[in-house]
């Protein structure tokens, strides 16, 4: 009877312990921040204009102070029919986001020094805006199989590069395209994987070249986000992004999480393999008629009569292979970001949800981000994969990221830090090819210089397997 009487009493005390939590305003906050042991030693120095003469903060210090959305007070509106991170996430692929956050693009095909083909979707166009002397460029990378299209990546744009008159921050956009992504040709066996960083570097190079005087700030989605932190580990004080909004990944711990779950042993890993092998049907001829192919025909045929397959079996089956790995965990061990995150020399802002299906927090490498003043990493309590969605003011849902994505850039571009080290571009006697001075494998060709495409998106259904 005591003992009854004690689970009683304990029962009580605590829902008297959680309504008055409740009550007075004490619940957990929204959004924790991660940072290093030494977080101030990250010190932003200023540009040398007029603002040079102001005192100097650190990343970090900046976080605090001018990213209210991810401060302690930070507010999230939850949808009350999107409960939970596999809800939030699953609506990120199966909502109808076609006439919220149109988008045009002008697009640009680049051939590359192995003669592959990316494309890079640039807003606002070139025939609306011609380029100015010193511009702030936005470089998108996009999630799994996606593209410019994806609604997530529009969300952003859509209130960043709107002038300042008309109430954006004033940026021009570019959105790389992966290799057989969104409309990108595949012309040569290869298409893209987690670890395609050096197509990065073409695409910085295409920009400097483009925008003289031009300061690239640098956002990831999801498997972007992971290319775009192995670029600027990479990179190290080399790097030539003003900033980073992406996320650091190890992607062996995230190749254990998925199958450690329900929805993740029956719905994620077979959604995100399955959609890998859409992209290689798609350009499967290619691969199929080339004379010297890594990976047999006769295992390639498999793989696209497969009506489903998971994640792990196509990255052993088709990545590991056709990219020179020992298998999926060789693969997944060389292309996490997290192998280089304490190389990040710009400050780089991730952020996560405890609740994403996708990654979890284990493959989180919050042990090199405490040896990295640079990288500050925000935990938020909800959001699922790319989703965070919330009811806006005026009842219409929105996503939660784009407010702390703005605010930061925001920040940044008002604090003026100094610029960094660009790749020179040398245009090669005789040819339209450009390269990177003192390197011969990257560089690009602009095709059909003489036209372009214009893309707006928002206005049809998705391609591909779209969300994530």
């Amino acid at each position: 009877m005591a003992v009854y009487s004690s689970i009683l009493t304990g029962s009580v005390l605590c829902v008297i312990y959680i309504l008055w939590r409740r009550l007075s305003g004490g619940r957990e906050p929204f959004v924790s921040l991660h940072t290093s042991a030494t977080p101030e030693s990250a010190v932003l120095t200023r540009s040398k204009g007029q603002r040079q003469a102001e005192p100097t903060v650190s990343f970090a210090q900046l976080i605090r102070e001018k990213v209210p959305s991810l401060g302690l007070r930070a507010a999230y509106n939850d949808v009350w029919w999107l409960p939970g991170g596999d809800a939030q996430t699953m609506y990120s692929s199966i909502g109808d986001f076609t006439k919220v956050d149109t988008v045009v693009y002008e697009r640009k095909f680049l051939q590359l020094p192995d003669q592959g083909i990316v494309t890079v979707d640039v807003s606002p166009p070139f025939t609306a805006q011609s380029i100015s002397s010193a511009e702030n460029v936005l470089l998108v990378a996009h999630g799994l199989t996606g593209g410019s299209h994806e609604a997530y990546v529009r969300a952003v744009l859509a209130r960043t590069t709107p002038s300042k008159e008309e109430g954006g921050l004033g940026f021009r956009a570019v959105v790389l395209n992966f290799r057989g992504c969104n409309g990108s040709p595949v012309v040569t066996p290869r298409l893209y994987h987690a670890g395609s960083s050096d197509d990065i570097r073409h695409v910085v190079l295409w920009i400097c070249h483009t925008f003289p005087g031009c300061r690239i700030y640098g956002i990831g989605f999801s498997l972007g986000a992971n290319i775009l932190a192995k670029y600027a580990g990479e990179e190290g004080d080399r790097c030539p992004l003003q900033s980073l909004v992406t996320l650091p990944w190890d992607f062996i711990h995230g190749a254990r999480h998925l199958p450690s779950t329900f929805m993740g042993r029956t719905v994620y890993r077979y959604v995100l393999g399955t959609a890998l092998a859409r992209l290689l049907r798609l350009h499967s001829k290619v691969l199929m008629d080339a004379p010297n192919l890594s990976i047999s025909r006769s295992a390639l045929e498999d793989v696209l009569q497969r009506p489903r397959l998971t994640l792990k079996q196509y990255d052993e089956m088709v990545t590991a292979p056709l990219y020179g790995f020992k298998d999926a965990y060789e693969y997944y061990a060389q292309v996490s970001s997290s192998r280089v995150a304490k190389d990040i020399r710009i400050p780089c802002l991730g952020i996560n949800s405890v609740d994403d299906p996708i990654t979890g927090t284990g493959n989180l490498p919050l042990h090199e981000l405490r040896e990295n003043p640079w990288v500050v990493l925000a935990i938020t309590q909800k959001g699922g994969h790319l989703g965070w969605f919330e009811y806006a003011p005026d009842g219409r849902i929105t996503r939660w990221y784009v407010k702390p994505v703005t605010e930061f850039l925001a920040a940044l571009v008002e604090y003026d830090p100094a610029g960094r080290p660009k790749p020179c571009s040398v245009v090669l006697d005789g040819s339209d090819f450009v390269r990177e001075s003192g390197r011969d494998d990257v560089g690009f060709r602009v095709l059909s210089q003489e036209q372009s495409e214009l893309v707006v998106s928002g206005a049809q259904v998705s391609k591909l397997f779209s969300g994530w």
